[in-house]
């Protein structure tokens, strides 16, 4: 069991609190309102740390970076808005 710490608490209240999947990007930008000098290789680190620990899962769609969310999310889909390139939930299988 890893240490428990300011910017892990940070990443995955960043995480939880999100209602879509995040890029590490965005990420780090939501977890900085915890803890301000985080920095992007830090949250790489924990996101690894965060899947395989089982409390974070990795979203890979077709062309795209992936992004991450809860793994207690129940079964559904995902899709991307060209407009504000964001993805979001599709709850259920469409």
């Amino acid at each position: 069991m890893e240490r428990v710490t300011r910017q892990r608490d940070a990443i995955d209240a960043a995480i939880r609190a999100s209602r879509r999947p995040l890029t590490p990007r965005e990420v780090l930008d939501a977890a900085r309102s915890r803890v301000e000098a985080l920095g992007l290789a830090t949250v790489y680190r924990t996101l690894k740390l965060l899947i395989d620990e089982g409390r974070v899962q990795a979203i890979h769609l077709p062309g795209e970076s992936p992004r991450y969310e809860t793994a207690e999310s129940a079964h559904h889909h995902h899709f991307r808005c060209t407009a504000c390139d964001r993805v979001f939930d599709v709850p259920g299988c469409p």
